[in-house]
């Protein structure tokens, strides 16, 4: 039903906006993919207590509504003891009052709210909706049902919102993509058939300026305007890709992005007049140069040392435990997201390396995996001591290795998928015992071999047989990888962490060291397709 509304909606002429009140000016504060209350610590960037010093800053120049691009539950260090509740309480600190509910602070669902995927975990996610102090908006995922209610529902919980500001009407559309699939979700309604009915049903409604609150892949983002025009929203603020962005429209309208972990944040002016809206968004950076609010920072504090004790009891020891040394690097692992979700890195050489090595008496000739399970989102010096922090931070997830039989035209699939959504994406590739090179310009991939025991390249033919390491994740079309689903499974392995710790034990003091750089030949990079 729902389906067949959205479509005759679709059909329907644009919607013109209300007539606008004389010169109204305000501002959108946006962020999105918050996974560490803390922001990044070593780099003194991002967190929330950032943000809420930002915030206080623009409402002392005026009016200020705050937009959530999802990925705010899952996954971090943190979350995997709280379920999240940790970023919900620190949100609902933002407006500077933590008993009351904001009602200029709205949130979507990103894929990572769908996490925990058992139908005895839809309460769990229903009870975190319900514990906010904000608004989420809900346009397009439907939710199973149950007595002839949605298994997920609460008074926060809205299809679309109107809020008004500054005396203008400001309609939000919640959007996300169809990443992941949960016993509690029934589907995702299509996102531009969704936008189109809901931006002209809050134009009826008087709306003077529609936001669609997104989280989708940027490509997507901007098909969605292009594909809409004057009948989409006015602006897409936008999470999923973790860089920030400022993109444009063939129309002219725009979509923005801040980094993960608000790093970064978008502040968006917004002049409404008789001409119409008149939007200009920058890219602000919460770096050292913005200090952290007090109050919230006490209350970021207080999360930490809960649940560095809780963490420590679980495993049987006193706290503190997670800066407990498991080895040393001998060289600059990178693996910022802005670098492991674009190109080949060292830390990611490192890991696809142990994933191969590990079943090398087996035959394996490549390795992959998929840079959206590498989420540490920095660089580690050389010189450091890796400790349980950074191995829990590095791997939110189980990583189960598993040795698969395919054929040079799928692998020629799988580096293919790997550029979907480039830069940004997760299901960038991180590889081993091959090399390709990646037109960036045209975002192509071409010339795929595979490597031999020298690290020189040999031909590979579609129908030629491969022996490859990944992830249980991918082999079940995780990240898009459909095409490894039904792959012969010819080994079971262990978890990428278990290689990860029993290789910094046996390097020792003198440090892991990553294999030669060379595997993804991209302008600029060295090539072992090229000799080096």
């Amino acid at each position: 039903m729902l389906v067949s509304l959205l479509y005759i909606l679709a059909c329907a002429k644009p919607v013109p906006p209300a007539p606008a009140p004389v010169d109204t000016r305000f501002t959108i504060l946006s962020i999105n993919d918050t996974y560490r209350i803390e922001g990044r610590e070593e780099s003194g960037a991002g967190g929330m207590a950032r943000v809420r010093t930002l915030r206080r800053r623009l409402e002392a120049e005026g009016p200020v509504l705050v937009l959530h691009a999802g990925d705010l539950l899952y996954p971090s260090l943190l979350s995997r003891t709280y379920d999240g509740a940790q970023m919900i309480d620190l949100l609902g600190w933002l407006d500077g009052d933590p008993d009351a509910f904001d009602p200029l602070l709205f949130a979507t669902f990103g894929n990572h709210e769908f996490d925990r995927r058992g139908m005895e975990d839809a309460a769990l996610l229903q009870q975190r909706i319900a514990e906010s102090d904000f608004t989420w908006v809900n346009s397009n995922v439907r939710f199973v049902e149950e007595g002839g209610r949605p298994v997920i529902e609460a008074g926060n919980l809205v299809p679309t919102a109107l809020v008004e500001i500054a005396g203008a009407k400001v309609g939000i559309i919640g959007i996300c993509g169809d990443f992941t699939s949960a016993d509690y979700i029934d589907g995702y309604a299509d996102p531009v058939a969704t936008a189109r009915a809901q931006a002209a049903a809050l134009r009826r409604a008087g709306a003077h300026l529609v936001v669609a609150l997104t989280h989708l892949d940027v490509a997507d983002d901007l098909a969605l305007l292009d594909t809409l025009g004057d009948a989409g929203p006015d602006l897409v603020v936008g999470g999923h890709d973790h860089v920030h962005m400022l993109r444009q429209a063939s129309n002219g309208r725009q979509v923005v992005k801040a980094d993960a972990d608000a790093v970064s944040a978008v502040v968006t002016s917004v002049r409404l007049d008789a001409g119409g809206a008149h939007i200009s968004p920058e890219i602000v950076s919460l770096d050292m140069a913005v200090a952290p609010d007090p109050q919230v920072q006490a209350r970021v504090d207080a999360w930490l040392r809960d649940h560095e004790r809780s963490y420590c009891a679980d495993h049987g020891e006193q706290a503190p435990c997670l800066d407990a040394v498991l080895g040393r690097t001998a060289v600059r692992l990178e693996a910022e997201e802005a670098a492991i979700r674009s190109r080949e890195t060292s830390l990611g050489d490192w890991v696809a390396d142990l994933a191969l090595r590990h079943f090398a008496d087996q035959g394996a000739q490549v390795a992959f995996l998929n840079s959206g399970g590498l989420r540490i989102d920095k660089d580690i010096p050389a010189g450091t001591a890796l400790t349980r922090r950074h191995l829990d931070e590095l791997l939110p997830y189980p990583t189960k290795l598993r040795l698969v039989r395919i054929d040079g035209a799928t692998l020629q699939a799988v580096v293919e998928q790997a550029t979907d959504g480039w830069p940004g994406s997760g299901n960038w590739l991180q590889v081993a015992g091959m090399a390709f090179r990646h037109d960036t310009a045209a975002n192509r991939v071409s010339d795929l071999h595979l490597l031999d025991a020298d690290g020189s390249p040999v031909p590979l033919a579609p129908d030629q047989p491969v022996l490859a390491v990944t992830s249980s994740f991918l082999l079940g079309g995780g990240d898009g990888y459909a095409m490894l689903e039904g792959a012969e499974v010819v080994a079971e392995g262990p978890d990428l962490r278990d290689l990860i710790v029993a290789d910094l034990a046996a390097a020792g003091d003198v440090g892991v060291a990553p294999g030669p750089m060379g595997r993804i030949c991209q302008s600029g990079a060295p090539c072992l397709l090229d000799g080096g």
